[in-house]
């Protein structure tokens, strides 16, 4: 990099040197004087803002442009003082209407490809050698149009290259028209102060290169810092204040002049009083409206209550996700960006975020707290503005409502890939139990069967030695199938209903330290007839509730309650007095009760504390039917 600073800035110092010393030398002449001394001014000036964009941004589109416009302004006194006038106004023209504009429309370090953008360079090219073509002739008519035609290309390439960017490419361009506009407006303040005051034209020459100065300075910026400071910003607050000087001088010259014309003569002193302090007390109503013209016009309109819950439930009633609901909000509420943030992590972003500048809206759903909307707040602004913290409280219950159950699917979708699982496991126990032990042995009594009809009429003794061994064989496969069948269904649920089976279970349980453990049992003198499967998933749950008391509870009594809180619910319910000596951690058996539980559509929570643990399922006695897969 070093080497491209010397490469390139050195020359350009050489020049400017050259230039002080010609300009101490071989003064210009009068005529001359003032845009030899704007060209030093401004090719100086150009030569720093090459070194700075080396050492920030080395290799981009720009720079060569613009080292070839500071060297053109640098040259062009000393080919003046060479004698060559013709050859130094057009390097001077030529610097300025080619390769300065040619630099501009390359601040954006990737230009998009685009034939218009191709069509305003060769524009650019064309109407800048006709601006130094027209400058050598002295025909002022040529030189104001060839000027004119200059600009408006260069307006015409802004307005493309406004079109066809956004981000931070967006904002390098408005860099580029805050110093187009900041010059012009600079440009019509220097005029008409030297049309009422008496100006040499050394401070002539030095205030208009001062006023050139802008658009170097603004290209500079938008290369090597455009988010240093929010063009918007600086814009609105140049804007404004420009609006308000000029609304404030309208109204009292207005003013003024009608008093004027029905007086005839010119206020008095009292009257310049009276209309400053009126234009005083209206000045800040005034601002604030100016102000929100310019906020919707950088920023995106106000935002509007109505519209807002409008677009978002249409999004949320067609099932758009989460960004989608974010680029909504962002949109009406004319904010930066905006996040939705759950456990710790971003679920949708839209916009640009700046964690340095945000403010959270808590979302909950009831007396669940379910995410965070981060929102980033305008640039300017300390807090959101009130019509959109209006807004947002609006949104935030459906927001919640809609996060939550956005949660609630995916836990759903969770519970059924596990429970499909399991299934899909128990399945491939039962063929394996099948293929594996009945399937083998009720082949083999077929087998011996046919050996002992074979054996009826030949050897009489022996078929009944295999007749009695068949027998063997068959209770074998009725042993078999009481194991299969035990395995999908406890027995005892059967034979001695769901308390019986329960207390049967855990009968020979003990505490963590080998006492006895005392189970209570709370349950109506008898139950109804309850689903097979809500009596399993009862059953499941007691006893491997009660059974993790035994294994890490220092207590040896627990509580369990079987009631029906309403015709359409069982509710079981685990207590255990003792300390857990430790933490229950979700396992094989934990998960178990969940997803036999989830299965019938009922609901499992686990609360430990340091007096005890509680374990409560609600198991609806109305079972959803199974969703089919074309569901």
């Amino acid at each position: 990099m070093s080497v491209q600073v010397l490469g390139v800035c050195a020359p350009l110092a050489l020049l400017s040197a050259a230039d002080l010393a010609s300009l101490g030398l071989a003064p210009p002449s009068s005529a001359s004087e003032q845009w030899v001394i704007w060209a030093v001014i401004v090719g100086s000036f150009l030569g720093i803002c090459c070194g700075t964009v080396i050492a920030r941004r080395p290799g981009v589109a720009a720079l060569p442009f613009l080292s070839a416009s500071a060297a053109g302004l640098l040259a062009a006194p000393l080919a003046l003082a060479a004698g060559a006038h013709a050859l130094a106004v057009a390097l001077a023209v030529l610097a300025a209407t080619v390769s300065l504009p040619l630099a501009a429309l390359r601040v954006v370090p990737e230009r998009p490809p685009s034939r218009l953008l191709l069509g305003v360079d060769a524009a650019v090219v064309v109407t800048g050698t006709g601006c130094a073509v027209a400058a050598t002739t002295d025909v002022k008519t040529a030189q104001i149009t060839a000027i004119i035609a200059a600009g408006t290309v260069m307006l015409a390439g802004t307005w493309v290259l406004f079109e066809l960017t956004a981000g931070d490419d967006r904002r390098r361009v408005l860099w580029l028209v805050l110093g187009a506009a900041a010059t012009t407006l600079a440009g019509m303040f220097q005029f008409a102060a030297e049309n009422s005051l008496p100006v040499g034209p050394v401070p002539s020459a030095v205030i208009t290169s001062s006023v050139s100065l802008l658009v170097p300075l603004t290209i500079t910026v938008a290369l090597v810092a455009p988010r240093r400071s929010d063009v918007r910003v600086v814009i609105r607050g140049a804007t404004v204040l420009i609006v308000m000087l000029a609304l404030s001088a309208a109204v009292y010259e207005g003013v003024a002049a009608v008093w004027q014309m029905a007086v005839g003569a010119r206020p008095g002193k009292g009257v310049p009083a009276l209309l400053a302090a009126a234009i005083a007390a209206g000045y800040q109503p005034v601002k604030r409206q100016v102000e929100a013209g310019m906020d919707e016009m950088l920023f995106g309109r106000s935002a509007d209550p109505v519209e807002t819950l409008t677009r978002l439930g249409t999004d949320l009633t067609a099932g758009a996700p989460p960004p989608r609901w974010l680029q909504t909000l962002r949109s009406t509420l004319g904010v930066p960006g905006i996040a939705l943030r759950q456990d710790g992590t971003t679920v949708g972003l839209a916009g640009t975020m700046d964690d340095g500048h945000t403010t959270h809206i808590a979302l909950s759903a009831g007396a669940d707290h379910v995410g965070d909307l981060v929102v980033c707040l305008p640039p300017g602004h300390l807090r959101l503005p009130q019509a959109a913290t209006a807004v947002l409280e609006l949104v935030a219950v459906p927001l919640a409502q809609a996060l939550h159950a956005a949660r609630l699917s995916e836990q759903l979708r969770v519970s059924r890939g596990r429970v499909v699982t399991a299934l899909e496991e128990e399945r491939r126990r039962m063929r394996r139990d099948l293929h594996d032990g009945l399937g083998p042995a009720l082949t083999g009594i077929a087998y011996t069967a046919d050996a002992a009809a074979n054996l009826m009429t030949a050897d009489p003794e022996r078929a009944v030695r295999t007749m009695r061994g068949l027998r063997a064989d068959i209770g074998d496969a009725i042993t078999e199938i009481r194991r299969i069948v035990y395995g999908l269904r406890p027995r005892a649920l059967d034979e001695l209903g769901l308390v019986d089976a329960v207390r049967q279970r855990i009968a020979p349980l003990c505490a963590a330290d080998d006492r006895a453990l005392t189970v209570t049992i709370d349950a109506p003198p008898r139950l109804p007839p309850l689903p097979a499967a809500v009596e399993v998933a009862a059953y499941r749950v007691a006893v491997e509730a009660i059974t993790n008391i035994a294994r890490h509870s220092d207590g040896t009594v627990a509580h369990l309650s079987v009631q029906l809180t309403d015709p359409a619910l069982l509710r079981v319910t685990v207590r255990d007095s003792g300390r857990c000596t430790v933490p229950w951690t979700p396992g094989v058996g934990i998960q178990s009760m969940h997803e036999r539980v989830e299965e019938i559509g009922g609901a499992l929570t686990i609360e430990t504390t340091p007096e005890g643990a509680t374990v409560t399922a609600d198991l609806p006695l109305a079972i959803p039917a199974p969703e089919t897969p074309w569901d």
